[in-house]
């Protein structure tokens, strides 16, 4: 890519830490955002359940948590790319192949988030409100989350290559200290999440059957291991910034 100018870096606005090099939004970025769009109306109820009359209203809204929480999804996913492409407003290849490989894993993964939302509302309110998963076997339980583990480890791991890939432009993007330093805790962070992904993945394989519906707590990790991953780069930036007084 072309080195932006320290001009231009040095009048970009500044928003936790980063300058951000790509406020105006880039074709990847409005393809991606109408992707996102597309991947939210396939989460919307089907065609086939449109009710015609209110007890199927009714019937059809006990949807509505699941498809909630799978937008949410969905969002932090697009949200964390958007941020990225203000951050740093790339147009290479790179970013090209990084962008579509991230639409590609959401779109393959689309309905297995709705199935495991649907099955969890489904099993905590004793099948008040159902979800579509058919499930013959709580091997085939153990089979899902291990599917949808795999997924979300692949859409950490594409976060990381986003900030890896900052990384190999810094002198050409004139990435400070400050930034660097965000860059690789950003990488340490996905990584961390990366690790809780591996470890929910196992998780079913060592599950008793009637313990198997709780594998999917496995992810109440994200809530340690990231944060102290984040507390301690911290600790370690503040360190480095005393030292230099």
């Amino acid at each position: 890519m072309i080195s932006l100018s320290q001009k231009f870096v040095d009048g970009c606005r500044v928003e936790n830490g980063f300058r951000l090099r790509g406020e105006e939004m880039t074709r990847i970025e409005v393809f991606v955002d109408a992707a996102f769009a597309f991947a939210v109306t396939l989460l919307v109820i089907s065609i086939d359940k449109i009710p015609t009359s209110v007890p199927q209203l009714f019937e059809v809204s006990k949807e509505i948590p699941a498809f909630i929480l799978s937008v949410a999804q969905l969002l932090w996913i697009w949200y964390t790319h958007s941020i990225w492409s203000k951050r740093f407003g790339l147009e290479d290849i790179q970013t090209i192949v990084i962008s579509a490989a991230l639409l590609i894993i959401v779109l393959i993964y689309i309905y297995p988030i709705k199935m495991l939302f649907g099955g969890f509302f489904d099993w905590i309110t004793g099948g008040y409100l159902p979800g579509d998963m058919k499930l013959q076997s709580y091997d085939e339980l153990r089979h899902l989350f291990m599917y949808f583990a795999v997924g979300f480890f692949a859409i950490v791991m594409t976060f990381a290559w986003m900030y890896y890939h900052v990384l190999r432009l810094k002198d050409a993007l004139k990435l400070n200290a400050e930034e660097i330093y965000l860059c690789q805790t950003h990488i340490y962070l996905y990584l961390s999440v990366a690790v809780v992904t591996v470890v929910a993945f196992f998780t079913p394989l060592f599950l008793p059957d009637e313990r198997v519906p709780f594998a999917g707590f496995a992810y109440a990790l994200i809530n340690i291991l990231p944060p102290l991953v984040k507390r301690h780069r911290r600790r370690q930036w503040q360190a480095i910034i005393q030292s230099k007084n």
